[in-house]
């Protein structure tokens, strides 16, 4: 099986990161590529770089679609292209944020959220409602570390401050399990689980695990409803790509 897995910003420090750790879970069988754009925000810190994230990202997801089975949208947000890739295919596309919450939901009952600069927390609050899991989330804590700030910072210090976070989630809001909130953090997760004592999340290995089991399974995304493929209509002044997927 193929996975492709798109970091939709345009850092490659990031995309390496991310295909480190496929490189690292997947099975045997398993070929898992990480890509980004080549044009867009150098990171995502909130809905306008989402949406200047988007074209690059489904350009380069519809470029590869007969080349991968699945596809993971490496962003830990609800990012919207999850759900207009989900239109234009029946393989299987998940975001990294909803599956290492539905994995947590699966390891304990409550669930806490650490991500990156402050601006996150009301956006990953409306996910999580999104995702029908409002009641399983015990919080969602942002280190007040700006996205880019894991590139330049390091390791030690980066650690200690999702550390401390995560603790304060653990001890004063009854987390029982830490989804880590930004690919960036792809990576961290073991170290931080030996220090914590309860499961921590990558959601980068959460989507590459479900996916491998979804495509042995053969199940595909709905084309009933909500994820209907587009009808044809004129498009004016883009990329002729982006008219190739309407039925």
């Amino acid at each position: 099986m193929r996975i492709l897995l798109i970091n939709p910003n345009t850092s490659e420090e990031f995309t390496k990161r991310v295909q480190a750790i496929a490189d690292r879970y997947a099975f045997p069988g398993t070929t898992a590529v990480a890509m980004n754009p080549t044009a867009g925000p150098r990171s995502i810190e909130g809905i306008y770089d989402e949406l200047l994230s988007s074209p690059g990202t489904l350009e380069l997801a519809i470029n590869h679609m007969n080349d991968f089975d699945a596809f993971v949208i490496a962003c830990y947000s609800d990012h919207p292209t999850i759900y207009a890739l989900r239109e234009i295919t029946e393989k299987p596309v998940l975001g990294i944020a909803e599956a290492s919450m539905y994995v947590a939901c699966m390891l304990g009952y409550s669930f806490s959220v650490v991500t990156t600069n402050e601006e996150w927390e009301p956006l990953l609050r409306d996910a999580v409602r999104h995702y029908g899991l409002a009641d399983r989330c015990a919080s969602v804590r942002s280190t007040r570390m700006p996205v880019l700030a894991l590139e330049e910072s390091s390791p030690a210090e980066t650690t200690n401050l999702i550390l401390k976070t995560a603790r304060q989630a653990i001890d004063e809001d009854d987390a029982e399990v830490i989804c880590l909130g930004c690919a960036g953090m792809a990576g961290m997760d073991k170290e931080l689980q030996a220090a914590l004592g309860v499961p921590v999340l990558d959601g980068v290995v959460c989507a590459l695990k479900l996916l491998e089991g979804l495509i042995g399974c053969g199940v595909t995304t709905s084309k009933k409803r909500a994820y209907a493929q587009p009808g044809h209509k004129p498009i004016i002044g883009l990329p002729e790509v982006f008219g190739t997927v309407y039925r």
